[in-house]
């Protein structure tokens, strides 16, 4: 990480809260590959197995447990915030906000240099013009929690005391999250695209977020947020339609905006619509590169390793 004088370090130890799940797993991978001895922060050790086989060390607690916490963090120089509730809601909430102001406190009393909030793009505001890290926000949803968390940790950012940065990943694109529920509903024919699609998304892919992590964690400057996308964002339908061709099955059919709101709500309607070119320049000044520069590269291999007959349905 940037030292207060400009030097970049690595600390020997990093903490990950929610090492366990779909971006953590990649997180910590990306870290113990970076030189990092790596804690992973889990509520059961069966999960522990999963941050094991990532290269990380588990510990058993809960990111609201002061006491299991301060366990965790013992010895670390850095802290990766990444844990989420399922269920959302107030438990969202509790995660996510709650949890940063833990997180902070435990930071400072275990004199940890450097705290990273992961977020994610849906906090700005749909627009056609280039997403840079000063663009208009327009928080809703699950994104206004994840807004909530970064705001907490940027009020407590103390340059060259305790340190806090915000790294915002696009559409992650892995074996796991949305993305496999996507990949599975446009197999089986489920999947619809509100509107034209023309919409666009940027896109990166799970193992090069997770390098983006190490990147920040080792270089960022203090206070500052960064983006975390491919660099090559697409139109909804495009990449729709590609992942359509990929499996063999027909492109996916489209609903009114009107029909999504009826049957998804309000809230996922926008942002299934918005549009969201999104730069990665900032992200780049730090010397990270994607391996996968596109969706085209990146999406082929994922869906191999869902479906690891070929992806083809009937196969």
């Amino acid at each position: 990480m940037a030292s207060p004088s400009g030097v970049s370090t690595r600390p020997a130890r990093v903490l990950v809260v929610g090492a366990s799940g779909f971006l953590g797993r990649a997180v910590v991978r990306a870290l113990a590959e970076d030189g990092h001895e790596v804690h992973g922060l889990v509520r059961d050790m069966a999960k522990g197995e999963l941050v094991r086989g990532s290269g990380g060390i588990p510990f058993l607690g809960d990111i609201l447990d002061p006491t299991s916490l301060r366990a965790a963090a013992r010895g670390c120089g850095a802290v990766v915030h990444l844990a989420a509730h399922p269920s959302g809601g107030e438990d969202a909430a509790r995660v996510r906000v709650e949890g940063t102001r833990v997180l902070l406190e435990t930071a400072r009393e275990e004199r940890i240099a450097r705290l990273i909030v992961g977020s994610g793009y849906w906090v700005y505001q749909s627009q056609p013009d280039w997403i840079h890290e000063g663009s208009p926000v327009d928080p809703r949803g699950e994104s206004q929690v994840n807004f909530d968390a970064e705001q907490v940790g940027l009020r407590a950012n103390a340059p060259g005391e305790l340190e806090v940065l915000i790294v915002r990943p696009g559409m992650v694109y892995g074996d796991g999250s949305w993305f496999r529920a996507l990949a599975g509903s446009i197999r089986s024919g489920e999947y619809t695209v509100v509107g034209e699609g023309t919409n666009r998304w940027s896109f990166v892919a799970l193992r090069d977020t997770g390098s983006a992590f190490a990147r920040v964690l080792r270089s960022g400057a203090a206070g500052a947020i960064y983006n975390v996308v491919d660099g090559s964002p697409a139109s909804l339908r495009e990449f729709v339609d590609f992942v359509a061709a990929q499996l063999g099955v027909a492109p996916a059919r489209s609903i009114t905006p009107e029909v999504a709101i009826a049957e998804l709500g309000e809230v996922v309607a926008y942002h299934l619509a918005a549009d969201r070119p999104t730069s990665n320049e900032k992200l780049q000044g730090l010397g990270w590169r994607p391996r996968s520069p596109t969706y085209r590269e990146g999406v082929p291999d994922v869906l191999r390793e869902i479906f690891p007959r070929g992806g083809e349905r009937g196969r």
